[in-house]
């Protein structure tokens, strides 16, 4: 694999786990402070367009960053968590839709989807592939 190819995972793994904990961090806070969004003009963040526009946004970066990470540990696990983490936020979203505990399971899912990323980051150096590993910063 090319060193390119690697920096590009690594980037693509830092990315989702940013947008997946500000996922969580988005689901845990905003019961909150819903509240004071209207007050601040930030009413539109309640809107279900912008779960989705973050789902969508998680599943594409999971996507690249986990074919990325396979080509270079060879293994799945990753993958298949963020497909859990994925799927815990998306039958939330359609089935627990204006119950109390959606905002906590989806943060679940979130949660679950960066911890991929991060186990996608550490499968190289757990496997003793050396070269091929993405170093922390």
């Amino acid at each position: 694999m090319e060193q390119y190819e690697v920096k590009s995972v690594a980037v693509l793994d830092r990315a989702g786990m940013s947008a997946s904990l500000a996922c969580a961090v988005h689901c845990a806070v905003f019961p909150l402070v819903l509240v004071v969004l209207p007050a601040l003009g930030l009413a539109w963040l309640d809107s279900e367009w912008v779960d989705w526009t973050m789902v969508l946004l998680a599943a594409g970066i999971a996507l690249s960053a986990h074919r990325g990470g396979f080509t270079m540990h060879r293994r799945c696990l990753p993958a298949s968590v963020a497909v859990v983490g994925l799927l815990t936020i998306v039958t939330t979203m359609c089935l627990l839709k204006g119950h109390a505990s959606q905002p906590y399971m989806q943060a679940s899912g979130a949660v679950v989807i960066a911890s991929s990323h991060v186990l996608n980051r550490h499968l190289p150096h757990m496997y003793g592939l050396p070269g091929k590993g993405i170093a922390l910063p």
